[in-house]
C-alpha cells in the first residue's frame, strides 16, 4: 500500500546518511511521513465509501476529494467528541502537517535531526495503524466527515 511504502522511505531517507544527516534527507522523511497519514485517510475515506473493488472511475474521485486544510479543521471539530482513538489520529495528522509546513516551505535551517524525524515517522506509523483498529462505525463516521461538504 502506498502507505507503508512512503512509511519506508521516510525511515530510509532520514537515515540514509551516517553521521550528520542531510537537511534534505530529514526534510523528505518528514513530509513522506506526513503523506502516509495523508494517504491511509484517502484510502479509508473511498474504501468505506466506495470498495476498493470497484472501477477507478468511482473509486479515485473519492480518493483525491480528502483536502489538507479541511482535514485538519474537521479533525479539529470531531476529535473531541469521538474519543481518544480518533484522537490519537488527529493529533497525529495536526502534528505532523505543521512538521510538513516547515520541512516544505520554511527555507530557515530545518529544526528537527535524526532523532526528532525518526520519531515523527514512527508517530505517523502509529497512526496509520490506529486506522485500522477503528470500529466500523468509527471509520465510516471519519469518512463521511472528512469528504462531505457541508452547507454553511
Amino acid at each position: 500500500m502506498m502507505h507503508d511504502d512512503l512509511l519506508d522511505i521516510a525511515s530510509h531517507l532520514a537515515q540514509l546518511e551516517k553521521g550528520k544527516p542531510r537537511q534534505t534527507s530529514l526534510r523528505r522523511a518528514v513530509s513522506s511521513a506526513y503523506y502516509a497519514l495523508f494517504h491511509a485517510l484517502a484510502r479509508l475515506c473511498a474504501d468505506k465509501l466506495v470498495g476498493f473493488s470497484k472501477p477507478w472511475d468511482v473509486y479515485s474521485p473519492i480518493y483525491r476529494s480528502l483536502d489538507h486544510g479541511k482535514a485538519k479543521d474537521i479533525f479539529k471539530r470531531i476529535s473531541s467528541h469521538r474519543g481518544p482513538d480518533v484522537a490519537i489520529i488527529w493529533q497525529t495528522f495536526i502534528l505532523l502537517q505543521e512538521r510538513r509546513h516547515t520541512a516544505d516551505y520554511d527555507p530557515s535551517p530545518f529544526p528537527f535531526g535524526r532523532a526528532e524525524t525518526l520519531d515523527l515517522i514512527e508517530q505517523s506509523r502509529q497512526a496509520v495503524v490506529q486506522i485500522s483498529t477503528l470500529s466500523d462505525d468509527d471509520r465510516l463516521f471519519v469518512a463521511t466527515q472528512l469528504v462531505a461538504r457541508t452547507r454553511p
